[in-house]
């Protein structure tokens, strides 16, 4: 493993207490629950020193807010209104985020926060673990950010805005992230079909 899994590495100013407002989860909720059946959410004691991972959000609104899963819930097999939190605000470039609900946002919502801020057609956004996909990104032509640049951290963001802007994620809506063990990210007009963008590459292998 590169680096200890789960540890949230951006400024993170988090109110706990309630949505500011209605936000329908179950386009989430089916996504989530197909990602937890394959493993590719999940928690394994022998994995990632035991701690949960994989995470996925949608936006809110047309601006820069969302929904993100929580940190350290993987390992739910269910989660609930109290397991998400709602990103509010996100200065990428300072490594900053603001958020609301009952539990702090993924270690990994810098990323999901450019994504949204790249382009209004990303509308949703899952990051898994896949040893299987991550060791073919080769064989599946599939877009890479370095192993030099860790998740949650201000060289992943450089690496994937100069992803999106060489045009490779307007050809392939994903990514390997070779700096953070079996990290793929796959993003789309919903959270579904960006879940079964995941499932169309493991077709492939």
């Amino acid at each position: 493993m590169t680096e200890r899994e789960g540890v949230i590495k951006f400024d993170l100013t988090h109110r706990a207490g309630a949505f500011p407002a209605p936000f329908n989860l179950n386009g989430l909720q089916r996504a989530r629950r197909r990602l937890f059946e394959a493993g590719l959410v999940g928690q394994d004691p022998a994995r990632y020193d035991g701690l949960g991972y994989g995470n996925l959000s949608e936006r809110v609104g047309p601006g820069g807010e969302f929904v993100i899963s929580g940190t350290q819930t993987g390992g739910k097999p269910e989660l609930d209104a109290s397991d998400y939190a709602w990103v509010l605000e996100a200065d990428v470039a300072h490594n900053r985020l603001r958020s609301t609900g009952e539990t702090k946002p993924s270690s990994e919502s810098l990323t999901h926060a450019l994504l949204y801020q790249l382009s209004r057609d990303v509308v949703s956004v899952v990051h898994v673990h896949c040893p299987r996909l991550w060791g073919a990104a080769t064989r599946l032509s599939l877009p890479c950010t370095p192993a030099s640049a860790p998740y949650g951290s201000l060289a992943m963001v450089d690496a994937v805005r100069r992803l999106w802007q060489s045009g490779a994620l307007q050809q392939t809506p994903g990514f390997i992230m070779l700096g953070h063990q079996d990290g793929v990210v796959s993003f789309g007009a919903d959270p579904e079909s960006a879940t079964e963008i995941l499932f169309d590459w493991l077709e492939k292998i």
